[in-house]
């Protein structure tokens, strides 16, 4: 399992602006591990752009690593497949960036699977329906189709906060769509790119808040990564714009730089790890950070 740097006691009391009003959370810690999972996936986030748009306070609080890399083909489906199954494409075959219900649905173990499968409770909310992919029937507690205005990731992450706090689920995924849109529309690292990038360290504190709120910062693990970078008006290559994606985490973790390479299939790894559940024998991905005790 990676380590991080050296220890740090310190519990982030993020300001959000929109601030909602949320019940404390009354679900007791597991023996093995932390209480709840968040995973923020910000499709299209490019290293480079995040990283000066995040405050230091913010920051200071996070295990990080701005070099982690997706994988081929660097686009939306099969990146985020290898995300939540923790194998890459060789394995899950998802190599379309298409999905209809018709297809059918993922074939190997999820992490939503497994934390089903455990007793748990998982659930995700995608702003792209092709998402739904990963979401077997049987093997989620709620799986929703956000149809919001384009470039609107507040409003998206608030629902699922919301039912974080109310519902409490052990594992939550949340994708907010809104780089990738306009990365497409006005290009990566454009004016209007960088302007919605902006906006995502709002996004993190509110699910931060949130779990302040809930009385729950060091009984929860919150991840925020990438599917992919993009350049000009696309993606999709293996040139670095592509592949480079950001990889934080909040939360029950020591904060500071993550020296160990980082690969989108080991969140999964990582989520599972957090919640005290074994990792797949036949999971390539690895725990990245470790819980603090």
């Amino acid at each position: 399992m990676r380590r991080g740097p050296a220890l740090r006691a310190a519990v982030l009391a993020a300001a959000c602006a929109l601030v909602l009003a949320l019940p404390p959370g009354t679900a007791a810690q597991d023996a093995a591990g932390v209480r709840y999972v968040i995973i923020l996936s910000v499709d299209g986030l490019r290293p480079d752009a995040l990283r000066p748009a995040m405050p230091a306070a913010l920051l200071d609080g996070a295990a990080v690593t701005w070099q982690a890399r997706t994988i081929l083909p660097s686009v939306t489906l099969p990146a985020h497949t290898s995300m939540l199954t923790g194998v890459p494409p060789s394995v899950h075959q998802m190599l379309a960036n298409t999905w209809r219900s018709s297809q059918g649905y993922v074939k190997v173990p999820t992490v939503f699977s497994v934390v089903t499968d455990s007793g748990r409770r998982a659930a995700m909310f995608v702003t792209k329906a092709k998402l739904l992919y990963l979401a077997r029937p049987g093997t989620v507690a709620r799986a929703e189709f956000l149809v919001y205005p384009r470039y609107d990731q507040t409003a998206a992450v608030r629902e699922g906060v919301r039912y974080l706090a109310t519902a409490q689920p052990h594992l939550l995924f949340i994708h907010v769509a809104d780089p990738d849109d306009v990365g497409h529309r006005d290009g990566w690292m454009s004016g209007p790119y960088l302007e919605v990038v902006r906006k995502v360290p709002a996004t993190i504190a509110m699910v931060l808040d949130t779990l302040r709120r809930m009385s729950a910062t060091d009984r929860s693990l919150v991840i925020v990564t990438a599917d992919h970078g993009g350049h000009g008006r696309s993606h999709g290559s293996d040139r670095p714009e592509d592949v480079l994606i950001p990889w934080l985490a909040f939360g029950a973790v020591p904060p500071g730089p993550i020296a160990d390479s980082v690969v989108t299939y080991d969140t999964a790894a990582t989520a599972v790890a957090a919640l005290g559940l074994p990792v797949p024998a036949g999971w390539a991905g690895r725990p990245v950070v470790q819980i603090r005790k």
